[in-house]
């Protein structure tokens, strides 16, 4: 399908669509993925739950028009910092003119902490022992846990990054050791760790329960088997631990989690995201 409407295109298409096959082969399978009616190009919508997060394929000679549907639309537009292109620039306007509204931005950050092994160990160390100290540890939520492991995540994590997975995807991704959580004896769930190498990775505390030592303690834990793979060699070191790529993405004005990510020496890549929403009025 896009390359028949690239073929149509007199000027070049633009696309903001950054999925690799695997995971567009992942929501049709899942039957999440549609195609949204219009007649400037191809518009792709990725059902997650709360929101449609749109890909175009587009020429921005002609107006971009978009059904109204049921729910909010998300756009975003990647780029590197300092060095958006024109055409960029012009994709934001032109999806703003055709109804959309600037929400917020979100860098991309380092793949690799950078604190010592030294500091590493004495912080987690200090922060197990907080954990222990009130009857809670750090696991990987078990197959019963894991209803409360998805309430929390749909309760704390920002609407418009929430990632929807399916029941058997969950567990799948608690096999392969992608969940982790603070839980206690009771089992009850504190905060919440999923992986960065899935889409939608996330940490989080309980509502009730932020502002303390959980996600600090979780972002320590998730790198111990970083950190125990270390080598002792200081040019092998310093090799190990140069970033290999991005390890997620904190939206600019989420100082708690900057705050979390610079304690591990985790910082910002260069790479940024703008995202635009048309709120539903049905």
């Amino acid at each position: 399908m896009v390359k028949e409407a690239k073929a149509k295109f007199i000027e070049k298409v633009f696309t903001n669509c950054y999925l690799l096959p695997a995971e567009i082969k992942r929501l049709i399978a899942l039957r999440n993925f549609y195609q949204v009616k219009t007649e400037q190009g191809l518009a792709f919508a990725d059902d997650e739950g709360g929101y449609y997060y749109l890909f175009l394929y587009v020429d921005m000679q002609k107006p971009l028009i978009l059904p109204p549907l049921e729910k909010d639309i998300l756009v975003e537009n990647v780029y590197y910092d300092g060095r958006k292109t024109e055409i960029q620039c012009k994709f934001e306007e032109y999806v703003q003119n055709a109804g959309c509204i600037f929400l917020n931005t979100y860098n991309a950050v380092t793949d690799r902490p950078q604190l010592t092994p030294e500091k590493y160990w004495k912080k987690l160390e200090t922060l197990q022992n907080s954990l222990a100290a009130e009857g809670k540890k750090i696991s990987i939520p078990t197959e019963q846990q894991l209803k409360q492991f998805e309430e929390i995540y749909l309760e704390t994590i920002d609407k418009y990054v929430q990632k929807r997975y399916s029941k058997k995807e969950r567990k799948t991704q608690r096999k392969l050791g992608y969940l982790h959580c603070i839980d206690d004896k009771d089992g009850k769930i504190y905060a919440i760790h999923i992986s960065g190498l899935l889409h939608g990775g996330a940490i989080a505390t309980r509502k009730d329960c932020q502002g303390g030592i959980y996600s600090p303690g979780l972002m320590l834990y998730i790198f111990k088997e970083y950190y125990e793979a270390m080598p002792q060699d200081d040019h092998a070191q310093k090799e190990y631990m140069r970033s290999k790529g991005i390890g997620g993405w904190i939206a600019v004005d989420n100082k708690a989690s900057w705050r979390i990510h610079k304690m591990l020496g985790i910082t910002a890549t260069g790479k940024s995201m703008n995202q635009f929403v048309i709120k539903t009025t049905m």
